[in-house]
């Protein structure tokens, strides 16, 4: 193995973080190298010891399958694509019956995704029937358009702790979202004191590793409360399908270098969807999904590409970790560092 990299690593063990120059190095490591292996361990063992051998599997449910305005071109609900031509809504009742079973089977936080044309009283009001429905200690999560300040506070009274709200890939460019409007949401949102999750996401081939670097120190400097990486599916019909996917492993070595980069500034470490390799390479957050999906053309992903809470428990157990019971410890503001 290089001594360079053989180097590096022995010093992230002992808690030193990579700044860009040596992240890009870690980047190139070659797949079948045994520098990548060594990278692997290197995130799984500061993963194992920072979070106690203790992983997460979060539950999210997507409230609408209706064409967005957005356009993103990762998305199946890309109005654009064409590939969702028409608009179905889940119900109140079936919302509550799904993250109710979600809670039941030991999803420990409930998250809520809506497209970024769902009506936002809408949303609320979802929420707020969800938040009464399932256990006060099981937190809600909200993964939905960019937000206004009051439009925060909104969210914060409806019950929810947190959101997910990352900065994408080639935001502005792949998506008719500004990158300051994104910005604008996290900076609403922690003003409220609601808990910020993001990743590095949505990874495709296309990609440089100058832009995977940059987003994964964009999330420290944010002071989220996990970052991460997730691969881009090549949803047929949209915009970005034609550059096809990474690999599980290519994505285990963009997990790995984002877990150094975070280092233990970070209550979780995510990766999606949910995959072994990723969680040998430091990832200990995964999630189960039902409803509507933007990297599936099934109206209800649990048929589809969605895994239930049994099977991602299994497959965090296979990876040798315990799995959290109660409250996701990254969706709670009062234990960020």
């Amino acid at each position: 193995m290089n001594l360079y990299i053989e180097k590096l690593l022995k010093d992230c063990q002992k808690g030193y973080i990579p700044n860009p120059d040596e992240a890009t190095r870690l980047l190139q490591v070659d797949l079948d190298s045994w520098a990548f292996y060594a990278l692997c361990a290197t995130a799984n063992y500061l993963t194992r010891k920072h979070f106690d051998n203790q992983a997460e599997v979060c539950a999210q449910i997507g409230l609408d399958y209706a064409p967005c305005s957005k356009s993103c071109g990762f998305c199946a609900f890309s109005k654009s694509s064409g590939v969702v031509k028409e608009a179905i809504y889940w119900d109140e009742k079936t919302l509550i019956q799904t993250a109710k079973s979600f809670a039941e089977a030991g999803a420990n936080a409930i998250y809520l995704m809506s497209t970024a044309n769902y009506p936002f009283s809408g949303f609320v009001s979802m929420a707020e029937a969800v938040r009464i429905s399932i256990p006060r200690d099981i937190p809600m999560v909200a993964n939905t358009g960019d937000l206004t300040l009051s439009q925060a506070h909104e969210l914060k009274d409806a019950g929810f702790t947190a959101v997910y709200h990352a900065l994408r890939l080639r935001e502005g460019t792949d998506t008719r979202i500004p990158a300051s409007k994104r910005e604008e949401t996290i900076s609403n949102a922690k003003e409220v004191g609601l808990v910020v999750q993001v990743c590095v996401e949505p990874v495709g081939p296309e990609h440089t590793i100058e832009e995977l670097v940059d987003l994964m120190f964009w999330g420290r400097e944010h002071s989220v409360s996990f970052s991460g990486a997730m691969k881009r599916t090549a949803v047929p019909g949209t915009a970005l399908a034609k550059h096809g996917e990474i690999t599980f492993r290519e994505l285990a070595r963009i997990v790995a270098v984002t877990r150094l980069v975070m280092g233990d500034t970070v209550q979780a470490h995510c990766t999606h969807e949910p995959n072994l390799p990723a969680l040998m390479a430091g990832a200990n957050l995964i999630w189960a999904e039902a409803g509507p999906n933007p990297r599936d053309t099934e109206a209800d992903t649990q048929y589809g590409r969605g895994q239930n809470v049994k099977h991602c428990r299994r497959i965090l157990e296979e990876a040798g970790f315990k799995v959290r019971k109660g409250a996701s410890i990254a969706a709670l503001p009062s234990v960020l560092v």
